[in-house]
């Protein structure tokens, strides 16, 4: 029975894979797999599909619904980057408003679709033995890659930071196909432990030479996301050196300012993108794709917009190319900056423009800024403070910047301390990414949301229960040993 649910479900990750150009095929199970020729990068392709695809839910298919959208706006939209201009019926108001609840569809969907990730990687590590080719090789591990990202993303979005406490819940780990529908919650603890453990194996299973393209994991992908787990555990000689082994690396480099916007309205080119979650024509979810929500050019929403504060910290200096990702909408005269229910409508580029269509993009996973932003704030937080300024200057160049608009240790750009500088720099240069909010809590640190907008005027704790979602009620009704959150 096990063997026959298994080719059902393979199959069905090869339909939705679509985009791939995969022609489905029977008799695949978990015990043949391994022998049935490229049936494991068949399989393996399906479950990277399922972070683009719409999938039905309890038997509803919303066009909105995906993994790569719900997770931005999860991450995204609580932060104090952006603003929305209205109410809407569309979960992502749950988001915005931090006011969250436990059957809340947008978390609920995430829950889903990251643990039906898990268990695809799961069952491909558990079909093919080790060491059988270096090809199978590389794909075990982009499926242990998988696994980690999942967890990873769960913990993000579920679990307390690994700074506010390491015996804290964290999130169901599934490490096996066959694991019972009852367990408990790991510590967030264990849960890091998992995630950097399988990142490590996924490292040492993929070849540098045997990377599919930047729509799959590789060696460095691996390494970029090890980086950025060890900085949120604080572990700072390991991020520093897992985001050095990525900048060292020769197929990635950061793209020249006048080359900035396009390489994120066509990721799948940019020699930055370490992983991006590719989308085809196909793929485009026109008014549900994550761009329509902040960008109107004859389609799309544009209700979320870039807020005040952000705004005013980039026009600090205009001649910064990262102002161009914004774009006001004016009135008629030219001039003046029309509003929606009176908030100025500055709309965002970043997630738009693939191939010149308005809503198609291939969100970034992970991008080389990352990792150069990853490793000064590890400098920062061992007293290292030349080399994190050289970081973040590298960074500060690229954009447009020189002179008295760099930092040095005697002008720190508004900011209070180096660490300051820092955090300030990741902001502005991945605003829109879904970093922000994780910044600042894991540091500790509390967020100023006055500024106009549908959200609460208020200043958020570091220590706020609401910096994390429900564990979704559908888990708790098929789960006795799962908890919930505060």
């Amino acid at each position: 029975m096990k063997s026959r649910i298994l080719s059902i479900a393979i199959l069905v990750l090869l339909n939705n894979a679509c985009s791939l150009d995969i022609d489905p095929f029977e008799g695949v199970t978990k015990e043949n797999l391994a022998e049935v020729t490229n049936a494991l990068e068949y399989a393996t392709n399906g479950a990277y599909s399922l972070m683009k695809d719409q999938l039905p839910y309890k038997g509803v298919n919303d066009f909105r619904s995906t993994y790569a959208r719900n997770l931005h706006q999860m991450l995204e939209y609580p932060s104090d980057n952006v603003t929305l201009s209205a109410t809407t019926t569309d979960p992502l108001f749950a988001a915005v408003t931090r006011e969250h609840f436990p059957a809340q569809e947008n978390s609920t969907y995430m829950w889903y679709v990251a643990y039906k990730i898990v268990n695809t990687a799961n069952q491909n590590i558990e079909s093919v033995e080790e060491g059988i080719s270096p090809s199978s090789d590389h794909l075990l591990g982009e499926n242990y890659f998988l696994r980690a990202m999942a967890h990873f993303d769960l913990l993000r979005l579920f679990a307390k930071p690994y700074s506010h406490g390491t015996d804290n819940p964290g999130i169901i780990l599934r490490l096996n196909s066959t694991d019972p529908d009852n367990k408990a919650r790991a510590t967030v603890g264990e849960s890091y432990e998992q995630v950097v453990s399988d990142l490590e194996k996924a490292a040492a299973l993929m070849s540098r030479a045997n990377g599919r393209g930047v729509e799959y994991a590789s060696k460095e992908a691996a390494w970029a996301l090890l980086s950025r787990a060890y900085l949120y555990m604080e572990m700072n000689d390991k991020a520093i050196q897992y985001a050095s082994d990525v900048i060292e690396s020769p197929k990635f480099q950061l793209v020249p300012g006048e080359d900035y916007l396009n390489s994120f309205w066509n990721t799948p080119s940019s020699r930055e993108s370490i992983l991006i979650i590719k989308h085809t024509l196909q793929d485009d979810r026109g008014t549900g794709s994550i761009g329509s929500m902040y960008l109107t050019d004859q389609i799309g929403w544009g209700e979320i917009y870039a807020s005040e504060p952000l705004r005013q910290l980039l026009g600090q200096h205009p001649e910064d190319v990262r102002n161009d990702l914004i774009v006001p909408q004016y009135a008629s005269d030219g001039v003046t900056v029309e509003t929606r229910n009176g908030i100025p409508k500055y709309f965002i580029t970043k997630h738009s423009y693939q191939d010149g269509v308005v809503t198609l993009n291939s969100p970034h996973v992970l991008r080389l800024a990352e990792m150069y932003l990853n490793r000064a704030e590890a400098y920062a937080k061992l007293g290292q403070d030349q080399l994190a300024l050289d970081d973040i200057n590298v960074i500060r160049q690229r954009a447009g910047l020189s002179g008295d608009a760099l930092y040095s240790l005697t002008n720190l750009q508004g900011a209070s301390s180096v660490l300051g500088a820092v955090l300030q720099e990741r902001r502005l240069e991945l605003a829109y990414e879904g970093h922000r909010s994780i910044d600042l809590y894991r540091n500790k640190l509390d967020m100023n949301r006055n500024f106009p907008g549908v959200q609460p005027q208020e200043v958020v704790s570091w220590q706020s229960p609401r910096n994390i979602y429900y564990i979704p009620q559908d888990e708790l009704f098929t789960n006795r040993l799962a908890t919930q959150n505060e």
